[in-house]
């Protein structure tokens, strides 16, 4: 139990900075990603999407202690996590599946759903004891880098609206009523904990759900889609440089660009082009005629 208390205490140490760095490319990165990060309304037709992912350490300079909490926008959640196990199979001296990542470690834990509170997945780390009470080394033996730290599942629901919702890394930090400030995110090394956006960054993950075709997603496709999906093809060819989302949202109308952007390229060939305009008419009239019109039959 010391070494739990241990690694918890790093929670109410003194509050660092939060600002995250306009490019954190060099320093060690706590970044969420997933297999898949769009999802369109006809993959939710059939029930929930379930989407592997995982947190990755990028950069790796020494971690002691840590401490996290993962959260979610509603409706999209997070479930199933673990520290991921070896790819091998190799196991500890315990006779248990070794984690992927670290070479060792003191202690840990990932809590799905607390007992105290309603936080959920709560992660603690604790590297290699050195042998002194509530200390800890940073453990620099990489095992498998291209391993995520943390393995889970992202559960879109199947009801989810068309828009953007975002996973992350919490680093909220509040104050208690005896005045004790407590931190969803402590990152430290052996010697003191890390600033965050100046010795680490977080990186969140976007999922984009989007109905094929309804460029301006206000629930249809229609005739306004297919102008919209032509005006900014065009817009973008005079221009030759791929719209800014203000640009693309003032011509689409609506501030959903991720998924505006999605819904346009109705072939889903990874392009926007005229074609993609000319198959969201002829889905639009299909319906227009009383038939039930087949995105596999434009495309």
């Amino acid at each position: 139990m010391k070494r739990i208390a241990a690694i918890f205490c790093s929670a109410a140490m003194t509050a660092a900075a939060l600002a995250i760095p306009a490019d954190a490319a060099d320093l060690m990165t706590l970044r969420l990603a997933a297999d898949q990060t769009a999802v369109s309304t006809d993959e939710l037709a059939s029930g929930d999407k379930i989407i592997k992912g995982g947190l990755y350490i990028d950069n790796y300079t020494g971690i002691a202690n840590l401490r996290m909490i993962l959260r979610s926008e509603e409706p999209v959640l997070i479930e199933n996590g673990c520290f991921t196990p070896d790819p091998d199979g190799a196991l500890d001296s315990d006779g248990n599946v070794r984690d992927a990542f670290f070479e060792q470690h003191s202690t840990h834990f990932y809590t799905q759903k607390s007992t105290v509170d309603d936080d959920t997945n709560i992660v603690v780390w604790g590297g290699e004891e050195i042998g002194k009470e509530g200390r800890y080394l940073a453990n620099g033996v990489i095992r498998h880098a291209e391993c995520p730290f943390l393995s889970f599942e992202y559960r879109i629901p199947k009801d989810a609206k068309v828009g953007d919702y975002t996973c992350y890394i919490s680093d909220k930090v509040a104050t208690t009523q005896s005045g004790m400030l407590v931190e969803d995110l402590a990152v430290s090394d052996e010697k003191h904990q890390l600033t965050l956006g100046e010795e680490f960054a977080i990186q969140p993950v976007v999922f984009t759900v989007y109905t094929r075709g309804d460029v301006n997603c206000d629930g249809k496709v229609s005739l306004e889609d297919a102008q919209a999906a032509l005006n900014c093809y065009v817009k973008q060819n005079l221009a030759k440089k791929t719209l800014s989302d203000k640009e693309y949202s003032e011509i689409v109308k609506t501030k959903l660009v991720n998924a505006a952007r999605l819904a346009a390229d109705a072939s889903g060939d990874g392009e926007q082009d005229v074609k993609d305009a000319q198959g969201i008419l002829q889905y639009y009239v299909t319906e227009l005629a009383g038939h039930a019109a087949d995105w596999s039959r434009i495309f």
